[in-house]
C-alpha cells in the first residue's frame, strides 16, 4: 500500500470524532486514538497494555468482553449500548460497534470498536420517562405507571393465587386548606401526604397519585386480612399526626375505601370501581357527623 495513503489513514484514526480502541483478542488495548482519550480520560500511554474492561461499569465487566468477541467472531460484527466508566469514575453511556480485525492470513487477532459518548441522549430520555410515569410534585407513581403494575401483579397474583389490596385514599379537608391558604400550600400538603404514605408501607407496596388530592395504596401479597384492618387505621392516624406543613402540624383528615383480589374483583377497573365506591360511602358519612 502506497505509504501516503497509510499516513492519511493513520491521521484520520488519530483525530475521528468518535472514540476507536483496539484490543487483541484476549480483551488487551494495543491501540487508541485521541477520540478515546478524551472519551475515557486515559493518555494512550495510560491506556495500552491495559484490560479493555477498565472501561466497563464493574458490574458489566464480567460478560461485555466475552460477549463481543463471541458474537463478532459469529457474525462479523457486534453493536449495542453499553455503560462506560470514565478515568475520574463518572459512569456515562456509549454506544458501540465492534468488528474484527485480521491478519495477512485472514484469521482473526483482534477486535475494532467505535464508540459514540450517547450519556446525554440516555439521560434525557430516562428523564422523559420519568415525566410519563411519575407524578410531577410529590414524585410517585401516576396514574399510568400505577395501572402498568396493577396489570402485571394480576398475572402475578393469578399465577401464584395470591391475594392483594387496593387502598382509595381521598383527602377530608384539602379543598378548605387549599382555597383558604393558597394552592402552594396545597402542594405542600400533598407533597407530605405522599411522603407519609411511603412511610407506611412496605418496599413491595405501591403509592400513587391519581389526581388532586387522590391517592391509591397497593398492597402486595396479603396472607392475612387483618393486615388490611390495621394498614387503614395506621394511614389514618399517620396523617392526623404526622402532618406538617410550615412546622405546622395539620389535621387534613382522609376517607379510604378499599378492595381485594380476587374477592372484590379481577381486573383494576372492578377493584378501583369497588374501592371508589367504598370511599365515597365512608366521606359521606364523615361529612353527617
Amino acid at each position: 500500500m502506497n505509504l501516503d495513503i497509510i499516513k492519511q489513514r493513520a491521521t484520520a484514526f488519530d483525530y475521528l470524532f468518535d472514540a476507536v480502541v483496539v484490543t487483541d483478542l484476549r480483551g488487551i488495548i494495543i491501540d487508541w486514538n485521541k477520540g478515546s482519550e478524551k472519551l475515557y480520560g486515559y493518555a494512550k500511554k495510560e491506556a495500552i497494555g491495559q484490560p479493555v474492561n477498565m472501561l466497563h461499569a464493574a458490574e458489566d465487566t464480567e460478560s461485555i468482553t466475552s460477549e463481543v468477541i463471541s458474537a463478532i467472531q459469529k457474525s462479523g460484527q457486534w453493536s449495542g449500548e453499553v455503560r462506560m466508566l470514565h478515568k475520574e469514575g463518572h459512569i456515562g453511556w456509549i454506544e458501540s460497534m465492534c468488528v474484527p480485525i485480521f491478519d495477512e492470513n485472514k484469521v482473526m487477532t483482534g477486535a475494532l470498536g467505535i464508540n459514540r459518548d450517547i450519556t446525554e441522549r440516555k439521560n434525557e430520555i430516562e428523564r422523559l420517562k420519568h415525566l410519563a410515569h411519575y407524578d410531577s410534585l410529590t414524585k410517585i407513581p401516576n396514574r399510568s405507571l400505577l395501572f402498568d403494575r396493577v396489570e402485571h401483579l394480576i398475572a402475578r397474583s393469578k399465577r401464584d393465587k395470591l391475594t392483594f389490596a387496593l387502598f382509595y385514599i381521598d383527602l377530608d379537608n384539602f379543598k378548605n386548606f387549599n382555597d383558604t391558604k393558597g394552592h402552594a400550600y396545597g402542594d405542600q400538603i400533598l407533597v407530605e401526604v405522599a411522603l407519609c404514605l411511603k412511610q407506611c408501607i412496605r418496599n413491595s407496596d405501591t403509592v400513587a397519585r391519581i389526581g388532586g388530592d387522590e391517592f391509591i395504596l397497593i398492597l402486595e401479597n396479603i396472607t392475612d386480612k387483618s393486615y388490611i384492618e390495621i394498614m387503614l387505621e395506621t394511614i389514618s392516624i399517620t396523617l392526623k399526626n404526622n402532618l406538617i406543613v410550615d412546622n405546622e402540624k395539620i389535621d387534613v383528615g382522609c376517607s379510604i375505601g378499599f378492595a381485594t383480589y380476587p374477592d372484590n374483583g379481577k381486573t383494576m377497573d372492578e377493584l378501583l370501581a369497588i374501592a371508589d365506591s367504598a370511599m365515597y360511602k365512608i366521606k359521606h358519612n364523615n361529612c353527617d357527623h
